[in-house]
């Protein structure tokens, strides 16, 4: 969907690779980079397979190039796929201190609050991003809750919802709209769903022409994720779907190789509405790239066909 005011283009997402949700938005008086981040992570007790270092690769190069024509950059939480952190880690990350300087520099950050609604690890990384970024950015602002006005461009923050179910133990995050005088969009990570209704209320109260949100952990049922909150983001899914002309799910879901058979209900609703439901990859037109998850047969085969 192309909008009148406002250009969305996804950096990193799952389709594209890799572990992360950074989106760069620009209207006619803000270039916003929100969750610059990309990552790789654990899974099947492999390493991440060539590929997978290649997109890591490619999206934190996209990341680094689109940071310098931004405006401002947004952090949602800390963890790691959702924002670059300042050291030298070359597992999960590849990245250096370097990196993080230069995405930083010279920029004004709207940042989640590092002292309230955090959970321990998170606080601790929120302490030393705030810290060491202070010498070198031009402005950094606690975005929770908080409301910024660009000439006609509206940068709004929900206040703190979980990240996940109710009381999740990974803490907290923001959801970041982006509104002009005649369209709105919503960047909502790591909600899992949304998986509460409270952060469904908050993005229905928006009523965002474009929504890029971060679907369930499909991958976890039944380990670290209910079953239960599955049918609740489900059906949380089918409201937005009915309401909202496009949304792109992507993120934690498509980490799951049959993400598809999950989502078919809500592409079923949508459909009847005229509304569209994507990936990151499918919103540029191009086909999801689920290398996470077909990491066993990329390690198998040496490449995916």
């Amino acid at each position: 969907m192309v909008l009148a005011e406002i250009k969305i283009k996804p950096l990193a997402f799952e389709s594209f690779g890799v572990r992360s949700m950074a989106t760069f938005v620009e209207t006619p008086d803000l270039k916003a980079l929100i969750d610059p981040g990309t990552s790789l992570g654990p899974r099947f007790r492999l390493p991440p397979h060539e590929l997978e270092y290649k997109a890591l690769d490619q999206t934190r190069k996209a990341i680094q190039k689109t940071a310098k024509k931004a405006d401002v950059l947004v952090v949602s939480h800390y963890h790691f796929d959702h924002y670059t952190p300042n050291f030298e880690e070359n597992i999960w990350l590849k990245t250096k201190p370097e990196f993080a300087e230069e995405l930083y520099s010279n920029k004004v950050i709207f940042a989640k609050d590092a002292k309230k609604n955090i959970n321990f690890s998170q606080r601790r990384r929120g302490y030393m991003f705030y810290k060491l970024n202070e010498k070198i950015d031009k402005k950094i602002e606690v975005a929770d809750g908080g409301l910024f006005q660009f000439d006609n461009t509206l940068l709004k923050f929900s206040t703190p919802v979980f990240h996940g179910p109710a009381d999740s133990k990974l803490g907290w995050i923001l959801v970041t709209t982006i509104r002009t005088k005649k369209e709105t969009f919503i960047h909502a990570p790591d909600v899992q769903g949304p998986v509460i209704e409270e952060t469904l209320s908050i993005i229905l109260k928006e009523k965002p022409d474009v929504l890029f949100i971060g679907g369930p952990p499909t991958y976890l049922a039944g380990f670290k994720y209910e079953y239960t909150d599955l049918v609740v983001a489900q059906k949380n899914l089918i409201e937005l779907a009915k309401k909202l002309p496009v949304m792109v799910v992507d993120h934690h879901l498509l980490r799951d190789l049959n993400y598809k058979s999950y989502l078919q209900p809500i592409i079923d609703v949508a459909n009847i509405y005229n509304h569209k439901l994507l990936s990151a990859a499918e919103f540029i037109g191009k086909e999801p790239k689920l290398l996470e998850a077909h990491r066993k047969e990329l390690h198998s085969i040496g490449n995916l066909t």
